[in-house]
């Protein structure tokens, strides 16, 4: 039978109340046996909140037949098994804006799934290569000089082979095979690696990654491990992303003098203050009188995007470059940079003080067209208007409900991966900043920590597949429960998911809206639900970053029941 959830909420209150008191407790007594372990280390580099998909079907993929384990990687990469479960292969499951690679600050920017087979002690690149294709990894192992083995360990030895590995990830997929069909782009990465070693430049690729640009060649990207490393010594030219709150508040520069002193600039004038980083949060926060806290969502040597991070005030993106955004002189640009590819734009086009970034993918055809599709809503391609680049400079055209707008691009800053620009429309001169991004992972990934900062949904990419996540369950001898779900603590009308069925003692569910902290589990007997009106129990639950950690564990749970 049907029954009302928020009639139960004030009978699973009262548990809460009773849960820690002498009122019986579990009537198991049974100890558990003691289960063998192995240690698996993630690495590209060591990769936190990665999770572990047993292979039971031998299928190199993750599938409903496979077994998830509910416990993710700690900060160092790693992770107890089963010595029954190391019998099989291993996938890393990598997931976008969760796990997070030590080689960066902010969590990894798109999804991809690594392999290595059973009995094996580490996942990384080269062991999904083994798996998938051994001759290439042979090929890739004589290229470099080094032995296999050492490729297949846990790269601490060979700073060739972290380099290579860290440059390998972003051309991997969930499809582990795929990796096989990426082998000249890592012949690619390897003569930059030779190159860098014949110069004896090695040691300074050491903090970096070699990136395939859309042209095909190999271009080093700076990695960034400390937030400090790129401000302190700099002074950044920061402006709001959202029309309104940069028509209100203009462009603004910050000098960070060192690692405790800036000077913040604008048409106010000059003020100084102190400033503290939270490493383990990715917050910078300045302190003049008031607080200012920035979320940093992207970081790189040149652009950095960051979120406003205060109560009661806009959560605009804002974004952050060591060139001058009041310029007015555009960096040269050629038609080539354009023609045939998308750019993906994160902007905030809002024309009052409610934010609402979004993604705009513009795919420059050569016809002078422009098509454009919404990612983070739909995959589906419309007619946006057209395009030109004459003397170095990109004019747009962009129709919008019967309206057409004419925009001169301003290219302030620019790269592999991004360029800020600064739209000027030519009818009133009105002017707004955007990123536009060669890749939409990067955009969708700062949208994703976006809404983790705001509690704000934006739908998520068509094209992108729900993240199935596992987390086991424990329940005591006479604990009957089939169905659970996630709510605030003593606030049980407060759902945090839909309802949730136990399966061989274990839920699926989906990432739970980035959720972080401690909530409540609460569980029911549907069946017991028939003969009874209300069944309930109730048990603390930590999420981080809309994981599950550890087990739901009901075992000293005390259900309640209530008749009419």
């Amino acid at each position: 039978m049907q029954f009302n959830k928020s009639i139960i909420a004030t009978t699973l209150l009262s548990i809460f109340a009773l849960s820690g008191c002498n009122s019986g407790g579990s009537d198991s007594t049974s100890t558990s046996p003691v289960v063998q372990t192995k240690t698996i280390t993630v690495i590209d580099g060591a990769l936190e909140n990665a999770q572990i998909c047993v292979d039971l079907n031998d299928n190199n993929q993750c599938d409903k037949s496979d077994k998830v384990l509910p416990q993710l990687t700690n900060q160092a990469g790693k992770i107890e098994v089963s010595l029954d479960d190391a019998k099989h292969a291993l996938i890393a499951q990598i997931i976008a804006g969760t796990t997070k690679d030590s080689d960066e600050i902010t969590p990894v920017s798109h999804s991809y799934s690594m392999i290595t087979d059973a009995g094996k002690a580490v996942i990384t690149p080269f062991t999904t290569l083994a798996n998938v294709d051994p001759q290439a990894l042979s090929n890739i192992a004589g290229d470099l000089g080094i032995d296999q083995q050492v490729l297949l360990g846990d790269l601490s030895t060979s700073p060739k082979a972290r380099i290579l590995a860290r440059s390998m990830t972003p051309l991997m997929t969930d499809d582990i095979k795929n990796i096989a069909q990426q082998k000249a782009k890592f012949k690619a990465v390897i003569n930059k690696i030779e190159e860098a070693e014949n110069n004896d430049t090695l040691s300074q690729l050491e903090n970096s990654r070699i990136v395939i640009n859309k042209d095909g060649k190999a271009a080093i990207q700076p990695l960034v491990k400390n937030i400090a490393d790129v401000l302190v010594g700099k002074t950044w030219s920061i402006a709001s992303l959202n029309d309104y709150e940069y028509c209100d508040n203009g462009v603004a520069s910050v000098n960070f003098k060192d690692t405790k002193n800036l000077e913040f600039t604008d048409d106010e004038g000059i003020n100084s203050a102190t400033y503290s980083i939270d490493k383990d949060n990715n917050f910078v926060a300045t302190a003049d009188g008031d607080v200012d806290t920035q979320k940093i969502l992207y970081v790189s040597s040149n652009l950095i995007i960051s979120a406003m991070n205060v109560a009661n005030e806009p959560n605009d993106l804002i974004i952050w470059s060591t060139k001058d955004l009041n310029t007015q002189q555009s960096q040269p640009i050629t038609t080539n940079q354009f023609i045939g590819k998308t750019w993906y734009m994160l902007m905030d086009n809002s024309d009052n003080s409610a934010i609402e970034p979004k993604i705009v993918g513009f795919k420059f055809n050569s016809n002078g067209s422009l098509t454009a599709t919404e990612p983070s809503e739909s995959n589906e391609y419309f007619e946006a208007g057209s395009w030109s680049v004459t003397n170095g400079v990109l004019t747009t055209t962009i129709t919008d409900e019967n309206e057409t707008y004419t925009y001169i691009n301003t290219i302030i800053e620019q790269s592999s991966d991004y360029m800020v620009i600064k739209e000027t429309n030519t009818d009133n001169s009105e002017a707004s900043y955007a990123v536009l991004f060669n890749d939409k992972a990067r955009p969708l990934n700062i949208l994703k920590q976006w809404e983790t900062v705001t509690g704000k949904e934006i739908s998520s990419d068509a094209s992108t597949t729900t993240q199935t996540l596992t987390a086991r369950i424990i329940l005591g001898k006479n604990t009957k429960i089939d169905t659970v779900f996630i709510g605030a603590n003593n606030n049980p009308d407060k759902e945090l998911t839909d309802d949730i069925s136990i399966t061989n003692n274990s839920i699926n569910y989906s990432n739970i809206q980035n959720l972080n902290g401690t909530y409540a589990a609460y569980g029911w007997n549907n069946q017991e639900a028939q003969q009874y009106p209300f069944m309930g129990y109730t048990t603390p639950v930590t999420i981080k970053n809309g994981v599950i950690q550890g087990v739901i564990d009901f075992s000293r749970s005390k259900g309640e029941m209530i008749t009419d």
